[in-house]
C-alpha cells in the first residue's frame, strides 16, 4: 500500500471497520437483550440479571490491558483471528441453557474476545489511514462502533418481539462468522502495527522504560482517558435510564428511536469534525462538544414530549459522538507509534469502565434524585469536563507532547 496516498477509504480500512463492526454488534445487541432473556428463562431477580449483563465489561477491561502488550508481539491479522475464534464459540454457547453461572462465564469469555478485537482494529487503523488525515480517518473508523451502539440494540429489541432468543443468538453467530471471514482475508503485509522494527531499533534505556505497568498501559494518556471516563459515565445514564424515564412520562414509543437519531447525527457530523481537528486542533471540537452534550442532557431532564427527546438526541449525537472520536484521535497523537497499542488499551479501559460501571452507580441515585435531577447532574458533569480538559491537555496545545 502506498503510505503517501491521501486516500482514507482503502480496502484495508473497510476490512478493519467490518471486523470491528461485527464484534461490536454482537456486544451491544446482547447488552440490551440478555437481561430480559435471563429473567424470562431463569426467573431470577433484575439484580442478578444485571450481573449477567455487566460481566462482559469486566472481560473487555482485562482483555484491553493485555491487548496493548500483545500488539507489540503479534500481527493484527493473527490477533483478530484469535479474537474471532474465541468470539464465535462463545456465541454458540448461548444456545446451551444450563444455568446462570454458565451464562456468566460465557459472557465473560465474549467480553475478552470483544476487548481484544476492538483494541487491535482501533490500533491497526491508525497505520492504515494517511498521517496527514489521521484524525479524520479515526473519526470515520469509529463510526463502526457508533453504528453498532445504535443499530445493535435497536434490532435486538425489535427481533425479540417477533422471534425467539435462540434465533437472535444464531444471528449473532452469523455476524461473528462474517467478521472472522473478513479478518482471514486481510493481507498481513498491508495491515501492520509498524511497531516491531521501531522496537528493535530503540535504545536499551528506552526499552527499560517500557517495562512494568508500561507494558500494558500508557501513563501519558491517563489524563485524557480519565476525562473519557467522566464523560462516558454521564453518557451511561442514557443507556441505563432513558427507557425507564421515557416510559414514566408516557413517551416510551420514542425511546427506541433516540439512538437511531443519535447515530444519524454522528454520521453527518463526523466528516467535518475529523477534518477540523486535522486542520486546526482538537480544542476546536472538545470545548463546543462538551457544552452541546450538556445542553442535550438538560433537554432530557426537562422533556415532556417525544419531539423534545429526539431534539435532545441531535445535541447528544453532536456532543458526545464527536467528543469520543476526538479523544481517541488525540490519544493516538500523544504517543510514538511503538506505544500506540498501550495508549489505545488505556483509553478503552477508561471508556469501558465509564459505560460499564456507570449504570450500576447511577442506579443507586435514582431513588434519591429522580430521573429529572439525575440528568441535570449529568449535564453538570459534562460541564465539569471543560476545566478538566483544559488542565490535562488543552493548555498544552502547541507544545511538545514528549
Amino acid at each position: 500500500m502506498d503510505v503517501a496516498s491521501n486516500r482514507i477509504f482503502t480496502k484495508e480500512f473497510w476490512q478493519l471497520a467490518l471486523v470491528n463492526l461485527a464484534s461490536m454488534l454482537t456486544f451491544y445487541s446482547l447488552m440490551v437483550s440478555i437481561g430480559p432473556f435471563v429473567v424470562d428463562t431463569y426467573h431470577v431477580s433484575t439484580a442478578l440479571s444485571g450481573i449477567v449483563v455487566g460481566v462482559t465489561v469486566i472481560g473487555t477491561l482485562l482483555s484491553r490491558m493485555a491487548a496493548g502488550y500483545l500488539t507489540t508481539i503479534y500481527s493484527p491479522k493473527k490477533l483478530m483471528i484469535v479474537g474471532m475464534l474465541v468470539l464465535v464459540p462463545s456465541l454458540l454457547l448461548y444456545q446451551i441453557e444450563i444455568g446462570v453461572g454458565f451464562l456468566i462465564a460465557v459472557r465473560f469469555i465474549q467480553g475478552i474476545a470483544v476487548g481484544l478485537i476492538g483494541t487491535v482494529t482501533n490500533t491497526a487503523v491508525v497505520f492504515v489511514v494517511p498521517k496527514l488525515r489521521r484524525s479524520e480517518g479515526i473519526s470515520y473508523f469509529s463510526l463502526s462502533t457508533i453504528v453498532a451502539t445504535a443499530i445493535g440494540p435497536f434490532f435486538a429489541l425489535l427481533l425479540t418481539q417477533f422471534v425467539s432468543y435462540s434465533v437472535l443468538f444464531w444471528i449473532e453467530v452469523i455476524i461473528a462468522l462474517i467478521g472472522l471471514a473478513v479478518a482471514w482475508s486481510i493481507n498481513p503485509t498491508t495491515v501492520t502495527f509498524e511497531t516491531k522494527n521501531v522496537s528493535k531499533e530503540m535504545p536499551s534505556a528506552q526499552k527499560a522504560e517500557d517495562r512494568g505497568i508500561r507494558q500494558f498501559l500508557e501513563p501519558r494518556v491517563f489524563g485524557l482517558s480519565a476525562l473519557m471516563f467522566v464523560v462516558s459515565f454521564a453518557y451511561a445514564s442514557l443507556q441505563s435510564d432513558l427507557d425507564f424515564f421515557a416510559e414514566k412520562i408516557g413517551i416510551g414509543a420514542f425511546a427506541s428511536y433516540f439512538f437511531l437519531v443519535y447515530a444519524g447525527v454522528i454520521l453527518l457530523s463526523r466528516p467535518f469534525s475529523g477534518r477540523l481537528m486535522d486542520v486546526k486542533s482538537e480544542s476546536y471540537i472538545m470545548y463546543p462538544a462538551l457544552i452541546i452534550l450538556a445542553v442535550g442532557m438538560w433537554l432530557i431532564s426537562g422533556m415532556h414530549s417525544g419531539v423534545m427527546l429526539l431534539i435532545a438526541a441531535i445535541f447528544i449525537g453532536i456532543g458526545f459522538g464527536n467528543f469520543q472520536s476526538t479523544i481517541q484521535a488525540t490519544v493516538a497523537k500523544l504517543v510514538p507509534s511503538h506505544r500506540l497499542g498501550q495508549a489505545n488499551s488505556t483509553y478503552f479501559i477508561f471508556f469501558d469502565a465509564g459505560l460499564g460501571f456507570g449504570p450500576y452507580i447511577l442506579g443507586t441515585l435514582i431513588p434519591i434524585l429522580g430521573y429529572r435531577h439525575l440528568f441535570i447532574a449529568m449535564a453538570i458533569l459534562a460541564l465539569i469536563g471543560l476545566p478538566f480538559y483544559y488542565l490535562v491537555h488543552g493548555r498544552h496545545i502547541g507544545k511538545s507532547v514528549y
